[in-house]
This record gives structure tokens, sequence and C-alpha cells, in this order.
């Protein structure tokens, strides 16, 4: 069984655009006549809209044994070759984990938005590990991950 869900993640499309936004009016108010001050603001507004790019969305996919994740427009990825599924659970992520990529205490998060993540602990190459992957559909990624698993 394949899956293969993207998930936007408007908090950070939308943060990014404002800071964008706020650094455009700035320049205009307070730089606009000065051309030494540009190339910073270019570079800085270049910086953002790039770093947008790279992070406006979380791709899950599993194939296989594999599950892959893969930020934005996929330069910021992980794979994870799962060998033994040990345990599945569809948990609630607490507001104060955050987005992104994290460490917490229940292994590294890997989310966009939301509050839902399958937390997944595994075996791999002999050793325990485990992961959040925060989906607006765990309970498919949970099915695909069982199907797919080695036992």
């Amino acid at each position: 069984m394949k899956y293969k869900q993207s998930q936007f993640g408007w908090v950070v499309i939308i943060l990014f655009t404002l800071l964008v936004v706020f650094l455009c009016l700035a320049y205009a108010l307070q730089w606009g006549d000065n051309p030494l001050t540009f190339t910073p603001f270019l570079v800085l507004s270049s910086f953002l809209v790039i770093l947008g790019f790279m992070l406006h969305k979380l791709t899950v996919e599993v194939n296989g044994a594999t599950l892959r994740l893969s930020y934005g427009i996929g330069l910021i990825n992980f794979k994870f070759d799962i060998d033994e599924l040990e345990e599945t659970e569809i948990i609630r992520v607490p507001w104060y984990y955050g987005i992104g990529i994290r460490i917490t205490p229940k292994g590294m998060l890997y989310s966009i938005h939301g509050w839902k993540a399958l937390r997944i602990k595994y075996k791999s190459n002999g050793k325990s590990k485990r992961v959040m992957v925060g989906t607006a559909e765990p309970e498919r990624l949970k099915q695909a991950l069982v199907n797919n698993c080695k036992h």
C-alpha cells in the first residue's frame, strides 16, 4: 500500500508574506531614496522568500518499508527505513511543541500545522527509534505503515 499526502503550512505562508510586506513598507518609508540600503533589503527579502518556498508544505510518503518526509520544494527531506514497526499511536501534539522540526521528550517531531500526529516507534538496523509525524490523516498513515511493515 502506497501513501502520499501533502499538507500546506498556512501559518508559515502568512508569516513569511507579512514579513516581506513589512520589509517592503519599511524600506519604502524609511530608506526609499537611499540606494545603499537596497542591497541588504533585497538580500533579506530574497532569503525570506526562498525560506518560505523551502518550508511551505510537508509531504509524507510511505513506499514499502520507507517513510519519507519532505518540506517545501523538497530540499529539506528525511528518509526513515522502518525495518520493524513496534508501535504506532495517534496523538495530540501539545501547542508548545510548535511546528517544524523539533526535538521533544517523545521523539523528533516533524509537522507543518495542526495538532494531530502519528507517534511511530520502530527498529532500524537493530536500534529502537521514535518519531512523530504531523498529519491531517493519522489513521491513513498508520494503516499504510502497518500494511507495509515487515514483521
